[in-house]
Order: C-alpha cells, then structure tokens, then sequence
C-alpha cells in the first residue's frame, strides 16, 4: 500500500512517462502465474477528495461557513454497483475456479486485462496434462469484492482435485489475488518514485534526445519508489482532477449529473483526454492534475465519511494496448462463465460512458477445481 492514498501529479509529464514505459514494456518481462500452481467532457477547476478545498458554500448546515461539507460512506451496495468492471479468471467450462497451489496457498487469480488471463490459461493447460479443458470466465468486480476479495484466505471453499487424486474433495482456504495490467502497475510504480527535478530531466533527455539517461531515470524511479511494488493486489487507480464525463441517453446526447472518471488502465485515461481535447482544443495548454490512488486504499475511502461524494464517480471500463482475442469457448452464457458473479465479456470504451451494470446478479457460491 502507498504511504499516502493519493498522489497528484501533472497529466502532461505523466503521458510524456508513460509513451516511454510503452515503448520500454516490449522488452521486459510480464507477470505470469506458475502453471504448477462524441465529446460529453467538460473541464472543471476544483479541489478533489476535498484536497485544497478551504470553503465551501454547501457546509451541511454548519455555522462556521469555512467547514467543508462532509458526505456519508457508501453502502456496500453502491460500491458493488460503481465497481461495474469485469475482471477476468480461469475457469473449467462448467465455471468452477481452477486454483493453483503455491507456497501452500491455494489462490485463485482476478485479471484486469483479458489476454494476461488467456496468456495464464495456456499456461496452466500446457503444465498440466490432466487439467480439464479450461476457459476464461467474465467475473464482476464489485460483486467479487466484498464476497471474495476482501475476505482473502479467510473463507473456506469446497474444492475438487484434479490429476491423480481426481474427485478427491477438500476444504480449503481461497486466497483471492487481483492482478492489474502490468504496464500501468509500472507506471504508478515510477509516477511513485519520482523525486523533484526528475521530471524536468526526463523531458531534457526525450528533447536531446537521449533515451539511455531517460531510461536511466525511470529505472531508478522504478526501483526506489515504495509503491506499487507487488505483482498483485495493488491496482493503480488513475483520474483527472479537472474532467467530468456525462453518460448518454438513447440518441447518444450528454445527460444526467457531471461525473469524475476513474480509470484503471493508463490507455483509457489518455485516449479520453485526448479525445477531449480533440473537441476542446482551447484547453490543449491547461495543465490538467492526473490523481494516482491504490484500489483498495480507494475502496476504504468510499466506506468513510468525505469531504468528497464518491457517488459522483464512474469507473471507465478499461481497454489496454493488447488486441483483445475473441473467445469462443465462452458459449452463450450471459454471466460469461462466471456464475453469479459472473458478467457479460462485452469491451465498452470511453466514449460509451455509462454508470449502469451489464448484467444483474445474485447471490453465489463459488466451487473450485484444484490444480
């Protein structure tokens, strides 16, 4: 977990980092799990999270007119309902879990990005000659989180062996782990790592050009920041201070409250920028505030009173750089594979801005295929 929750930075000087991550991030190595185991924008100034507020003229009744307004904590299911993301597992074709052992730990893995967890069925089915046929299941991230996520290795599941001891069942504890798309782990990692003056070099070394000194500067970034540092279960959560996105009505018209985007992927947090300033070419200059915050850390601050309404954000279905392949072993479930918790693979981009869930679900259990 970061020291602070939430970090401020420039967007320009972020997007200059992260175009080279994006050229770096081809040669380096991906997280892999071990197989034995139209423009609806606006720009708007303001504090964030009540960061830099000192008044405000709706204080909730208080006689001191310089008291922030405070809002109440989210319930459980209003955060379910804004983590309307699907994350993605691997599952036998019936949509039992296949849980991989390591450490003896039994964990079962939540991607963000679909084709790390196609990469990491291929893998588990190529180290495993007795595994069943296996699929990638859909799975809903809002109901995923209180019921598995933020309980993990404290529940006990029912879990069926496969290979040798095929059938055999057993109780066993679930550790959950969520894993996001490596290059945007990375890029929170350095955003994280940077010292004052680093940033002003690293544009001196693109406009030399020099790129040795940049990627000097960015390992070293990488390699001394705090945060970010874990593979899994730290999910950077990007968003602009100064923008607002209005979900379309049924012509594809701005309508409803403004609403702060959230984005756990880097792409869609720039390919929404720039589709803004595209349409909004007299803000190309402004020096927009880019807002780094971990998931989790996110997700607690929901759960509290805030100077910030956490109902005014939407979290942006996230697309990333890889081609997403087709899957056709999903069949023709609507919960894509994942049981109750499950949710329909469909890709959305920014531009389809919306706060409505894909699919309604209900209660669950999940059973497991043990590998």
């Amino acid at each position: 977990m970061l020291a602070t929750p939430i970090r401020s930075l420039l967007l320009n000087s972020t997007i200059l980092i992260l175009a080279i991550l994006s050229t770096h991030a081809r040669n380096s190595p991906s997280h892999s799990i071990r197989p034995h185991q139209k423009s609806l924008f606006a720009i708007r100034g303001g504090a964030f999270f009540g960061f830099g507020r000192n008044k405000s003229q709706n204080n909730g009744g208080s006689d001191d007119p310089s008291t922030p307004k405070r809002f109440p904590a989210l319930t459980k299911e209003e955060i379910e309902d804004k983590l309307s993301i699907p994350i993605y597992g691997i599952t036998d074709l019936d949509g039992n879990g296949v849980i991989l052992s390591d450490g003896g730990e039994h964990i079962f893995h939540f991607f963000l990005n679909r084709n790390m967890a196609e990469q990491a069925s291929r893998a588990v089915s190529a180290a495993n000659n007795n595994a069943p046929e296996l699929k990638v299941s859909a799975f809903h991230l809002g109901k995923c989180w209180f019921k598995l996520i933020e309980c993990s290795g404290e529940r006990m599941f029912t879990l069926s062996k496969c290979g040798e001891d095929k059938g055999t069942e057993t109780s066993k504890p679930i550790h959950f782990r969520l894993v996001p798309n490596m290059k945007d782990l990375m890029g929170a990692r350095v955003l994280t790592g940077l010292q004052p003056g680093d940033v002003q070099k690293l544009k001196d070394s693109v406009e030399t050009p020099n790129p040795a000194a940049a990627l000097s500067i960015i390992h070293k970034a990488s390699t001394s920041s705090t945060g970010f540092t874990q593979p899994f279960n730290q999910v950077p959560v990007f968003a602009i201070a100064q923008m607002r996105v209005r979900r379309k009505d049924d012509q594809g018209n701005p309508s409803g409250s403004p609403m702060l985007p959230m984005h756990l992927s880097t792409k869609t947090m720039t390919d929404t920028w720039n589709e803004f300033i595209s349409n909004s070419p007299q803000f190309s200059d402004a020096e927009a505030t880019l807002q780094l915050v971990e998931l989790h850390n996110l997700v607690k601050m929901m759960q509290s009173e805030s100077d910030f309404d956490f109902r005014n954000v939407v979290f942006i279905t996230p697309t990333y750089d890889q081609n997403n392949e087709d899957d056709e072993s999903d069949g023709d479930s609507d919960d894509g594979g994942g049981g109750d918790n499950g949710m329909m693979a469909e890709e959305y981009n920014a531009d389809d801005v919306s706060v409505e869930s894909f699919v309604s679900y209900s209660e669950c259990t999940l059973a497991g295929v043990e590998m």
